[in-house]
């Protein structure tokens, strides 16, 4: 839900390389194919899954079994720890779940503790420069909010995010006047974001109260690059031609779709 799809297209359109890249506690298409672009040296993430399509990302499933990205392996409740231990500087959380797992084996920088006779996981602080989140309404000021009458708890998760982050940057479906804000200011999730217009900038994830996700094209992706894992073909690189490299930006990738496919996503 809410993958900031324009933003990451333009940035392996602009070949960043060497990205430590703190997802979601769970991700999909956004993570896996800034690995796939070689984008990315470390995943912070609990599991890059395209759920009911396919059980593990391609290119993530490929790079981590094959050395050429470092994970650091934890589960959900651990990144958000993490995470929430790097926004109040704090330099580690302590976790009573987990014990027994192969987690701290996995992951040597999560330690296993002792304190009154009780043992507990360590679990370091996770600092985050930039955060790049999708949304539906923006200002001129900063301010990022999702729509009324919304299930929230997804966007709990770009909460977290932009509260760690010393930077945000905010795609989002609509720019709208401070007043509106104001009026509404219980949905305010982040404050302070450099905001950019990218209606369907989730595309193909789904945007909360505007548009469902593209499930055709989430599977002409993973048919592509796990095509690619296993047979060694050109499928993923002939899709990042097609959607991204050969792109200008995010209006000639909206150009690709016919306005009617693009229509019957959306929420009424």
């Amino acid at each position: 839900m809410n993958p900031p799809m324009a933003i990451i297209r333009e940035i392996i359109r602009q070949k960043k390389k060497n990205l430590t890249v703190v997802s979601g506690p769970t991700s999909g298409i956004e993570t896996d194919i800034l690995i796939g672009a070689g984008c990315v040296k470390k995943v912070i993430t609990s599991c890059v899954s395209f759920e009911k399509i396919i059980g593990i990302a391609p290119n993530f499933r490929e790079k981590i079994e094959n050395n050429e990205v470092e994970i650091w392996e934890c589960d959900e409740a651990m990144w958000h720890l993490a995470v929430k231990a790097g926004t109040f500087n704090m330099p580690f959380a302590v976790y009573e779940g987990g014990l027994g797992s192969s987690i701290p084996e996995l992951n040597k920088e999560i330690k296993i503790i002792k304190d009154h006779g009780k043992r507990y996981l360590k679990i370091p602080a996770v600092k985050i420069d930039t955060a790049i989140i999708h949304a539906g309404l923006g200002d001129e000021f900063g301010n990022i909010q999702f729509p009324d009458n919304l299930f929230l708890g997804r966007t709990y998760c770009e909460k977290e995010l932009g509260m760690n982050a010393k930077t945000v940057i905010a795609s989002v479906e609509k720019l709208v006047p401070n007043e509106f804000i104001r009026q509404n200011a219980k949905n305010t999730i982040l404050t302070n974001a450099f905001v950019v217009k990218a209606r369907f900038g989730a595309h193909p994830g789904a945007s909360n109260g505007y548009y469902m996700p593209d499930l055709p094209h989430y599977e002409e992706y993973v048919k592509a690059a796990e095509d690619s894992r296993v047979n060694k073909t050109n499928k993923f690189e002939k899709y990042m031609e097609k959607y991204v490299y050969n792109l200008k930006n995010h209006k000639e990738y909206l150009d690709l779709f016919k306005p009617s496919r693009l229509t019957e996503l959306e929420y009424y």
